[in-house]
């Protein structure tokens, strides 16, 4: 009898263990689940916003834009990025309820751009009436990216729990509404029916790369060369003791030496090394970085943007004009750009980065100037600046006076063009007009942040 009561027992713990077990595992794997969600969630919605935002900067651009061939591009942008931001809209875990006014302003902006797009192809400009849809749907996505900033800021802060919203559904959000973010999605909603139905660093500095370096000119220099040039482009404020060597060789548009420089005390390295490419034609520094800590900020811009200019004159690099620039962890990037005869020649694009505790120049990159300068020779330009400004749209209030720029456009192909800057209510943005033949060729908005200013 005992025996049994112990068989029956040991049958029973078994079971237990093996239902504990089955248990323990299924809540792992819930967990796992979960975590997959949310994460494909947070993928989607940092997506949508990234569209939406990416439809506010074309819909502005859109309303100072007076080129019908810009117009068109601008607005079958519009038109994709809408399709982008609403793919992600509605893989998001919140009910027609809740997104299914905002959906549908996605939508019907899309449709209505591609609409615009397909008149503007017909050779039919855009009417007074359009601009003023296009105003109201720029004003409705300034407001919805908003929105998705104040949800974005409650993700970061734990606030918003997308896989929580998934998993307890509607019922969740009527019971806990305050933790989830429901509410906000609602305040999104709600201001679609206030409304009708229906773009780091400066101008041209990512500009296609040419198929061959334009600057890179000069002999062949061998390694011993590669660094001494190093070591004299090095900013070595203190005097500290350095070597370099070189550690490999790079093969890309322009072929370099890797140099590495370090800085030593009483026969130690101290800190990270700095690294440079130099290149083996001419011997040209195509790029350095100094990855020191940089702890405070005490030097002005204006301080800082002088600085990089006496660099980049004591190296050779003459006639250049600061153009934007931004702040990071306690450094200045500076973007110059080469002034010919009156000309801003955007292209050649030379970025020098100051820390703003002491000075010291932590970084260059001249990849820019050396992939596109040459010596060339500028179209006359045909408008003078008055007729050129007659030619930016109406809604733009431009400020001061135009000047000539050098404009990339794509691989090997640069326009002569009048810069024009000003504003659309709050915004402020750039217009390039040929020169010779009087198209618009491009609309840039900047962004004046705390961290400098950008374009888009």
């Amino acid at each position: 009898m005992i025996k049994k009561w112990t068989a029956i027992l040991g049958i029973a713990a078994i079971a237990a263990f093996g239902l504990g077990y089955w248990g323990f595992q299924q809540n792992q794997s819930r967990k796992i689940l979960q975590t997959a969600l949310a994460n494909n969630y947070q993928r989607a919605f940092y997506n949508a916003a990234y569209h939406v935002q990416n439809t506010e900067v074309l819909l502005g651009k859109s309303l100072v834009s007076a080129g019908v061939g810009n117009n068109q591009q601008l607005f079958d942008q519009i038109w994709a990025e809408s399709n982008q931001a609403m793919d992600n809209l509605t893989q998001l875990p919140v009910g027609d309820e809740l997104l299914g006014r905002t959906v549908k302003f996605i939508t019907q902006l899309g449709d209505y751009s591609h609409m615009l797009s397909q008149q503007v192809a017909g050779g039919k400009s855009v009417t007074a009436d359009q601009i003023g849809t296009l105003n109201n749907l720029y004003n409705q996505a300034s407001s919805l990216n908003k929105e998705l900033g104040t949800i974005h800021a409650g993700i970061m802060d734990g606030k918003y729990t997308f896989s929580e919203l998934a998993i307890n559904g509607s019922r969740s959000l009527a019971r806990e509404g305050a933790k989830l973010a429901g509410p906000n999605f609602q305040t999104i909603d709600q201001q679609m029916y206030g409304y009708p139905t229906l773009i780091y660093d400066g101008p041209f500095s990512d500009h296609m790369e040419l198929a061959g370096a334009r600057g890179v000119t000069g002999q062949e220099v061998k390694q011993e060369r590669a660094r001494s040039i190093a070591l004299n482009h090095y900013d070595n404020k203190g005097g500290a003791n350095l070597v370099a060597q070189v550690t490999g060789t790079v093969e890309s548009n322009i072929p370099a030496y890797r140099v590495e420089i370090a800085r030593r005390n009483n026969g130690k390295v101290v800190g990270e090394p700095v690294v440079a490419d130099v290149s083996k034609k001419g011997g040209h520094l195509i790029w350095m970085l100094n990855p020191r800590n940089i702890n405070n900020s005490t030097w002005t811009i204006d301080k800082a943007r002088s600085r990089a200019l006496a660099y980049l004159q004591s190296h050779g690099y003459n006639n250049l004009k600061p153009s934007y620039y931004q702040i990071n962890d306690n450094t200045a990037t500076f973007n110059f750009a080469l002034n010919q005869e009156g000309v801003i020649i955007y292209p050649d694009l030379i970025k020098v980065t100051v820390a703003l505790d002491n000075g010291q120049i932590v970084g260059m990159d001249a990849r820019g100037y050396l992939m596109s300068h040459h010596k060339r020779q500028l179209p006359r330009s045909k408008l003078t600046e008055a007729q050129a400004r007659k030619l930016v749209s109406d809604s733009l209030k431009v400020q001061g006076s135009g000047r000539l720029a050098l404009i990339p456009l794509d691989v090997d192909k640069e326009k002569l063009t009048w810069e024009f800057k000003g504003t659309l209510g709050e915004d402020t943005y750039l217009v390039y007009i040929n020169a010779v033949d009087g198209q618009e060729e491009k609309v840039l908005r900047l962004l004046d942040t705390n961290n400098g200013i950008l374009t888009m």
